[in-house]
């Protein structure tokens, strides 16, 4: 077996793993005391069981309803008297059910916020090891011994009420700037008296939590520790620190998941990685924990491939990989492993679409509420069955089979023709060009999309593995399109870049001309056009060693971009030297310059090459639809209209599951979900 370590059983506890793959706790699993939220958040645990994993994590559960919430909306309930509201009790037992159903460990994952309360309810205290101000404006009181006696008894009780439920284990939630690593992390606990101080102070009150849950529980109920190997933060927690911890604790747990960073500095601190961060990010940090324990020590942060996790496993660095984020990408990755498939696995673009933030993170400019965010959760920009609105495994079966043409080569069209195939109809996709991927070709030369290069390349494969017929310079023509008498045509012919009269504009060449590999570029850059093009253009440049200077009309630069991508987009610019230049409007394009006028007045930028990145245009494909004559016709990806990945893959396949369905299939209404 090529992957020989990371497919190999483990002993954990009185347990043994199947394999060294773990599904990350992610979401909210109280989500499913709202009725509307079930069907689609079991499906999404339950995946990564499907899909082959040794154990699935339910995220984040709070242990009481007091000082331990950190998102809202869920309904308040005792955990000591679970039949007082049997609703939630069966709702939690069944992720238990369905991940175990499928010779998958369960746990669920029970957490503590600590001083990372946000204000949801001013009536509710915040509490942490001293008294503060945290970075929400919330007032926290420092703990006394009857706090954390009672909070030690919360754990305990809310593990027993998750034995009850049906789990194999629980996870603590140590990491990220709880209350866990409130306590342990010398800069966080500043207290002087016999919880502060010396790293033995400092870690008596989690010390104080382990020991209650296990005397709780039993012998046999799986413990296991999600904790920083570094909080990344001046004067923090280290892995060394993080190591000896475990040392004195490791008889009451069963194994350790070592993470990174606070959430109230997420992205910069690496509690989900962006894709500025280096892959693996937390296998070093865990592999120096691993010195101090006899545990088995797993990694999370960044894995979305399975050579990094055998690498790791073979080199004795961490005992198994945990797989947050990769597992809304693709859930059958630990499948794909053991059959051979590892080339055909969507690997997560760190993109930070499934999880954005929140608003009580300083993210104003998100598109939904609070609320709304913990019903969002778990959309994908590369898998379009992550959080549909319906199980693909119940879809009817399309009436007949269809001969089906679909016009363009781009990530739409092949995601069309894919979804078209499975659902047993006969595919014939053109592409006018000599090669497939569409706008994606940029992937093949950007230096921060080696991810999205992956994603482009797995289409074509999957194309390719498949009994497609794949024309590549051939132009679906009206003729071509009479001529060719399909049933159903599907139109993913894309979009085009918007060429504005600006003054000057033949001085300057279109953004994505960096890529063709025939303009030559300058030393200095001036980047008309400030939206995700732009600078994510400008900043392949600027790490190519080009000065690039991104001019941008409205207040803020990638402004079609939100929440944690944007800031970590922002952030990168910032760190390799990018100039961004807002509220700045572009007068006139020079042959060696670019004049422009904002608050500060006129002036003129010095530049040896001038790109712009002025918005995309749908290609007109009025003519295609006309000449498709009666066939049924599908208009998918750009073709609605310019947008980003998510929206091609999405509309894709559920253009395909629509050929031919069945007179009874509720139509779901493809472009509805994308507009959402």
């Amino acid at each position: 077996m090529k992957f020989e370590h990371l497919m190999s059983p483990m002993k954990v506890g009185n347990v043994t793993y199947k394999n060294r793959i773990v599904s990350a706790p992610m979401a909210f699993g109280l989500i499913v005391q709202n009725p509307e939220a079930r069907d689609f958040t079991y499906r999404k645990l339950e995946s990564g069981a499907i899909g082959g994993n040794a154990c699935v994590i339910v995220g984040e559960t709070d242990v009481n309803f007091k000082d331990a919430v950190r998102i809202p909306g869920f309904r308040p309930f005792d955990f000591a008297k679970p039949e007082e509201d049997m609703e939630t009790f069966n709702a939690v037992a069944e992720y238990a059910k369905r991940i175990k159903s499928h010779n998958c460990i369960a746990l669920a994952e029970l957490v503590h916020c600590g001083k990372e309360k946000v204000p949801f309810r001013p009536e509710e205290e915040a509490i942490g090891p001293v008294e503060c101000t945290n970075l929400a404006g919330v007032h926290v009181r420092a703990m006394n011994e009857d706090d954390m006696a009672r909070i030690a008894n919360d754990f305990a009780v809310a593990a027993t009420y998750m034995q009850k439920a049906g789990f194999d284990g629980v996870l603590i939630h140590g990491g990220h700037g709880f209350l866990f690593t409130q306590f342990l992390s010398p800069l966080m606990n500043t207290r002087t008296d016999e919880y502060g101080g010396s790293l033995e102070n400092r870690a008596k009150f989690p010390i104080q939590i382990i020991k209650a849950m296990r005397e709780a529980v039993g012998p046999d109920f799986l413990i296991e520790l999600r904790i920083d190997g570094t909080d990344h933060q001046p004067n923090g927690i280290t892995p060394e620190e993080t190591g000896e911890f475990i040392s004195w604790v490791e008889d009451y747990l069963t194994s350790v998941h070592v993470t990174c960073g606070i959430y109230e500095d997420s992205v910069k601190s690496g509690t989900e990685s962006s894709m500025f961060h280096e892959h693996g990010l937390n296998i070093e940090p865990a592999s120096i924990i691993k010195k101090y324990t006899k545990l088995p020590v797993g990694a999370v942060g960044g894995i979305n491939s399975p050579e990094m996790g055998e690498k790791a496993i073979a080199e004795g660095k961490i005992d198994f990989i945990i797989l947050g984020r990769q597992m809304l990408a693709d859930p059958e990755f630990a499948n794909k492993c053991k059959c051979g498939e590892e080339d055909c696995i969507r690997r997560c673009l760190r993109c930070y679409l499934c999880f954005p933030g929140s608003p009580e993170e300083g993210y104003t400019d998100l598109p939904f509420t609070s609320e709304e965010l913990a019903l969002y959760v778990g959309h994908c920009r590369i898998n379009p069955l992550a959080h549909l609105p319906f199980d693909p495994a119940t879809l009817p079966a399309a009436t007949k089979s269809n001969k089906v043409l679909v016009i363009g080569g781009g990530p739409a069209g092949l995601q069309a023709a894919i979804t078209a195939f499975d659902r047993g109809h006969k595919v014939t996709l053109v592409e006018k060009k000599k090669n497939l991927g569409g706008l994606l070709y940029f992937t093949d030369i950007d230096v921060d999309k080696p991810d999205l290069r992956n994603f482009k390349n797995v289409l074509i494969r999957e194309v390719e593995k498949r009994d497609i017929d794949v024309r590549l310079n051939t132009e679906a023509t009206p003729d071509f399109i009479k001529e060719f008498g399909a049933d159903t045509v599907i139109i993913a012919t894309g979009s085009l870049p918007s060429c504005p009269p600006i003054k000057g504009i033949e001085n300057a060449h279109q953004a994505m001309e960096v890529y063709d590999g025939e303009l030559k570029v300058g030393k200095k850059v001036v980047m008309i056009g400030g939206g995700l093009v732009g600078c994510e253009t400008g900043l392949h440049l600027t790490k190519l060693g080009h000065e690039v200077t991104v001019v941008e009309m409205l207040d803020r630069v990638a402004n079609e971009a939100f929440g944690s991508y944007r800031e970590a987009l922002v952030w990168e610019m910032e760190n390799n030297g990018m100039k961004t230049m807002p509220k700045t409007k572009c007068l006139e394009i020079l042959p060696d310059g670019v004049r422009v006028e904002n608050a500060d007045g006129e002036q003129t930028l010095e530049a040896d090459t001038i790109l712009f990145a002025l918005g995309m245009k749908t290609v007109p494909y009025d003519e295609l639809k006309a000449a498709a004559g009666d066939a049924e016709v599908f208009v998918v990806g750009d073709s609605i209209r310019p947008g980003q990945v998510d929206q091609c893959t999405r509309s894709a396949y559920l253009a395909g599951v629509d050929i031919a369905k069945p007179e009874n299939f509720v139509d779901h209404e493809y472009r509805g979900i994308i507009d959402k």
